[in-house]
């Protein structure tokens, strides 16, 4: 459990400083400090607003997920860039 905790930890820390990171670049900011704290409330905001409670969260996993998000990106984005190779 506690390798699971740390690992988590450690991977939104990551994906939150690249979006710091990158978020910099764009704006052309030489500074990224003064984004970190209105990234972070909209983290923050985003990740309640999600799911109210654990049985909504699985079920969202579940039910709608897979054919939002795991259908086009991998089946249908795929295929159509094979094809457009071809």
């Amino acid at each position: 459990m506690l390798a699971l905790i740390t690992g988590g930890f450690f991977k939104i820390g990551l994906f939150f400083y690249a979006t710091v990171l990158g978020l910099s670049h764009v704006f052309k900011l030489k500074n990224p400090s003064p984004l970190v704290f209105p990234i972070g409330l909209v983290v923050l905001f985003y990740s309640l607003s999600l799911a109210q409670n654990y049985f909504e969260h699985v079920y969202e996993g579940l039910k709608i997920i897979p054919f939002t998000l795991h259908l086009p990106f991998q089946v249908v984005i795929p295929a159509l860039l094979l094809v457009i190779d071809f």
